[in-house]
């Protein structure tokens, strides 16, 4: 069973007397695990890179295939089929300013402004262009767009999504592009349908209101995730194990899907982390009894840490710890593992960094190692 506490990894901060949420944090059952396994560090891509949620756990799964792309997983995760080999992008409708002849996107849509979103998506859809897009409903103020005349998706982002440092970007073709005119003229026929997007909604009705009523503009069209839908070969085909995993949002639900592996989908609540986590707990045990290995997630650690409160992480940890009372016993007959996909720090300005993340080993066929404490110092 692999459990990831989705951006455990953390950096000392002044607000725990110079130590990570982890380190603050008590956790009686993650120590024992410790006493009784090996520890280390886990960091997916090597020293010092810091990376996403979706590459690590493809990485995580043991996954040397090309990885696809997060927006297909999202798709498939919200039940959109899109047509093999098409590429597609995740789009997101963000508020934003004008700024010297630069668009500035500045933080997300909220649940006031379902409506106008629903509203100018629908007129982005009869937009005369060439692109022609099919956009997909996604969740609130993003959708997953598709077109049937973009030959590649080796395109980069227009997402800054730093608004406050970088304006909306320019989708390029990428270097690493295999078919290099492909991605060129990809990346200029989405800047082209971007750019007369951003006409629509600055003169959209819709908007108008809102500059009236001193609201930010929703003007800014921005996509990211680049992927295509191609054959890959299953978890149990490129492991060698029957997979399964408790899934909680769509982005899990799709990487189970395109390595098909058994799942449970329990959505995430976060106002009761214990209890969630102690259901999804429930749920892998059952999976492992009829699945080699087992996937278990939760967001509230991640959530924790973009929320920018060391000790509101730090007792997130400690109810996931709470949640964990049967796995040493477990651990008796069971190998389980513990980590971090990440680092979300829960200081400063960064949305993941590369700092280290504690990871716990222990089951029967594991010696058990010096280290006693669930901590990064430690290993």
């Amino acid at each position: 069973i692999l459990i990831t506490f989705d951006g455990l990894g953390d950096r000392p901060s002044s607000e725990l007397d110079n130590q990570t949420p982890l380190q603050a944090a008590h956790t009686p059952n993650l120590d024992e695990l410790t006493r009784i396994g090996i520890s280390g560090i886990h960091q997916p891509f090597g020293l010092g890179r810091a990376t996403s949620s979706e590459r690590s756990h493809w990485a995580m799964f043991g996954q040397t295939q090309t990885f696809p792309g997060r927006a297909l997983l999202e798709a498939i995760g919200m039940g959109i089929d899109i047509p093999a080999e098409r590429p597609h992008f995740h789009l997101a409708l963000r508020p934003a300013v004008l700024e010297g002849g630069q668009l500035r996107a500045l933080g997300r849509v909220g649940n006031e402004d379902v409506s106008d979103c629903i509203e100018l998506f629908d007129a982005l859809r009869v937009m005369p262009h060439k692109l022609n897009p099919v956009l997909h409903p996604l969740r609130n103020g993003e959708c997953i767009l598709e077109s049937e005349v973009i030959s590649s998706q080796e395109i980069s982002d227009s997402d800054p999504l730093f608004g406050h440092i970088h304006p909306v970007l320019q989708p390029l073709a990428l270097e690493s592009a295999l078919d290099q005119q492909s991605a060129q003229e990809s990346a200029e026929l989405v800047t082209s349908w971007i750019n007369s997007a951003v006409e629509l909604l600055i003169a959209h009705p819709i908007n108008k209101a809102r500059r009236s009523a001193g609201k930010l503009e929703l003007i800014a069209p921005v996509t990211k995730w680049a992927s295509k839908k191609t054959e890959l070969k299953t978890f149990e085909q490129t492991t060698g194990l029957t997979g399964a995993a408790v899934t909680s949002s769509a982005l899990y639900r799709g990487l189970a899907e395109v390595l098909g592996m058994t799942q449970i989908h329990i959505p995430s609540d976060l106002d009761n982390v214990q209890a969630d986590f102690e259901a999804r707990i429930a749920a892998g045990l059952e999976l492992s009894k009829t699945h080699s290995f087992v996937h278990i997630h939760t967001k509230a650690t991640d959530e924790a840490g973009h929320t920018k409160q060391p000790k509101l992480k730090r007792d997130v940890i400690e109810s996931l710890d709470r949640a964990c009372h049967n796995l040493p016993k477990l651990a008796e007959t069971i190998t389980i593992v513990i980590t971090g996909d990440h680092a979300t720090p829960s200081t400063g300005g960064i949305m993941h960094s590369a700092h280290p993340t504690s990871l716990i080993l222990a089951g029967p066929h594991v010696f058990a190692d010096d280290v006693s404490e669930c901590e990064e110092s430690s290993h």
